[in-house]
């Protein structure tokens, strides 16, 4: 089943965020005490420059991970570590923390996911360093990243937890990563931050669905299949966008999309898709060329 991951916005995303952490945090970890009202959250969950990423798993949020980047109010991590003596004074700084993924959905499928968007984001934003205090049990997984511990396993008091303090130089991204990173950046023309993951085999689309998002390759290949013979039309590939025809003519998706190999897509929602065409007429125009040419293979299937 596809695993979505993307910036928590609607409140009911952000309020499953905060009983995803109770879940992992205070039932499933007892690291933190249990609350009232079975929610886990801290100030800095108030700021604007706060965001969660969220891995959705038919339509239940199952992962999670915060995003904060630095300002004259501080991030999470001063409360834990002085990382700020180990950086430049000039450095642009992001914490990760909070990360948790419920036990039935642990393993490493997630928190890839998670990181890879985690990466894009950081790199998006103009970020130099990422600095987090990792629960030791996934140090080893964070440094498949780049990050690196800067000290011993600290203990923290006031928190009652054990930590490492780790930093990550954007510099030193471990190639897999920042590879995603820049492509989503080079491809993803319209700054989406919602991901989706397929296996190979899956079903991207499916024809006669109602088209409310066009995507883009971000790794890997799909198949154009026509539906009713199973004929085989294009193999498309990173940076190619698909989805597009029913967003522009308000018709259900024509095609069905497969996945493939595992493949790594951004859904591209309808109104962001088509105001970024009205005002960039160079895309538009290479998107009619693009649908063009599917559309003459379709022909040629069905001679």
């Amino acid at each position: 089943m596809a695993i979505k991951i993307s910036l928590a916005e609607a409140p009911q995303e952000i309020d499953a965020v905060l009983k995803l952490r109770h879940t992992v945090f205070s039932e499933e970890e007892e690291l933190f005490s249990a609350t009232p009202d079975l929610r886990v959250m801290d100030r800095f969950d108030t700021f604007s420059t706060s965001k969660n990423l969220i891995a959705v798993s038919d339509g239940e949020v199952i992962g999670s991970m915060r995003l904060t980047l630095d300002s004259g109010a501080g991030i999470p991590a001063d409360e834990y570590y002085d990382f700020r003596r180990l950086l430049p004074d000039d450095a642009r700084i992001l914490n990760c923390g909070m990360y948790c993924v419920t036990k039935p959905y642990r393993g490493a499928k997630i928190a890839i996911g998670l990181n890879l968007m985690a990466s894009y984001f950081g790199v998006s934003h103009d970020v130099t360093h990422v600095v987090a205090p990792i629960n030791p049990a996934i140090a080893k997984l964070v440094g498949r990243i780049g990050f690196k511990p800067v000290d011993e396993i600290q203990y923290d008091p006031a928190h009652g937890v054990e930590f490492l303090p780790m930093v990550l130089d954007i510099n030193e991204l471990t190639d897999y990563f920042l590879t995603f990173a820049e492509n989503n950046r080079l491809y993803n023309f319209i700054g989406s931050y919602e991901c989706l993951f397929f296996a190979e085999g899956e079903h991207v689309v499916r024809a006669g669905e109602t088209g409310d998002a066009a995507f883009v390759i971000i790794e890997g290949d799909a198949d154009v299949v026509t539906p009713d013979n199973n004929q085989h039309i294009a193999r498309i590939g990173p940076g190619e966008v698909f989805g597009e025809l029913a967003l522009l003519t308000d018709d259900v998706r024509s095609a069905d999309i497969v996945a493939a190999s595992d493949i790594r897509v951004m859904r591209l929602p309808k109104e962001a898709f088509l105001e970024h065409l009205r005002n960039h007429p160079d895309h538009a125009m290479n998107m009619l060329k693009s649908i063009g040419g599917r559309m003459k293979n379709m022909l040629k299937a069905g001679a």
